[in-house]
């Protein structure tokens, strides 16, 4: 089983404000791991020897835990976020692959938080790239960083904001800055998750922007603010109010996406990954052993 299990995604009855849509999607699973969403419980911590690209999580619960990709862990000596979706096993301590997203700050504790945010989709498309070319010359999970630093510049700039260590979270608090992308936040949070909804996908006009999958309703439930919230602060100041895709371009978009060419990697912790990236699009995923998806994304340029 591969990246191709998001063709069995069913799209669901979308919802609109403030010029973003968000579908809802669909995948069941019967996953007999009983792994989780990792929460407050994960301990993240620098190395012995610090070192840019890698941090140490572990594990204190009884079944495995996902590290979905993308996520803003704060702290230690700069934040980072997590290059490749992890499954750690139980009571496990790994080392995981991860990139910075804090370029201007080099010290502090060693220990992390959960930001409860997620790298916006332009930072995650450029360190997804990296990932991959690096996999396929390497076999290495790093991102390339000056990509990752360029594409935070952007993010800063873009808002016409400065942060003393250009950090990727002074973007992201944009939200709550902005009048309008507040309202917009605040009108998405009051809409209930469907029954049984399992991921988004997310549009922007006509155009598609991306799609985020779990497994569980509960996994979405737990990453539903901080997903919702990253759709809302990349969303463009666009004119095209009007002109929205439907369920069939959603579809197009998922059939598009399995068709690419995939690279198949070892999981950091158990599963298999996989990885896309081309000039229109990036996607990676996370299977586990018995071949149930733990957790997908792709994105497109738009």
């Amino acid at each position: 089983m591969s990246i191709e299990l998001l063709t069995k995604t069913k799209v669901g009855k979308p919802i609109r404000h403030g010029g973003v849509t968000i579908f809802p999607l669909f995948l069941g699973s019967n996953r007999g791991s009983g792994a989780v969403v990792a929460d407050d419980s994960l301990q993240v911590s620098e190395l012995d020897s610090a070192t840019v690209p890698q941090l140490q999580v572990t594990n204190l619960k009884d079944v495995p835990v996902i590290i979905p990709a993308g996520r803003v862990l704060e702290g230690g000596r700069q934040t980072r976020t997590v290059n490749v979706s992890i499954l750690v096993p139980a009571g496990a301590t790994i080392t995981i692959p991860v990139s910075c997203v804090e370029a201007g700050r080099w010290h502090g504790g060693s220990q992390f938080r959960d930001s409860k945010r997620v790298a916006g989709r332009n930072v995650r498309m450029a360190k997804q790239r990296g990932v991959k070319r690096n996999i396929d010359s390497y076999g290495q999970k790093f991102s390339d960083q000056g990509d990752v630093w360029r594409s935070i510049d952007y993010e800063l700039s873009s808002r016409a904001l400065h942060h003393e260590s250009s950090s990727y979270l002074a973007a992201d608090g944009f939200v709550e800055a902005d009048e309008t992308l507040y309202a917009t936040l605040s009108e998405f949070m009051n809409e209930p998750l469907a029954p049984g909804q399992t991921g988004i996908a997310v549009a922007y006009g006509n155009k598609v922007a991306g799609v985020e999958v779990f497994t569980n309703p509960d996994d979405l439930s737990r990453s539903w603010e901080t997903l919702v919230r990253s759709a809302v602060l990349d969303s463009p100041q666009s004119d095209e109010q009007d002109i929205t895709v439907d369920v069939a371009d959603i579809e197009k978009f998922l059939a598009d996406v399995a068709a690419q060419e995939v690279t198949e990697a070892k999981g950091t912790g158990l599963g298999t990954e996989y990885h896309i990236a081309s000039d229109r699009l990036v996607a990676h995923a996370l299977v586990d052993e018995a071949g149930e998806l733990m957790h997908a994304y792709a994105f497109a340029e738009i």
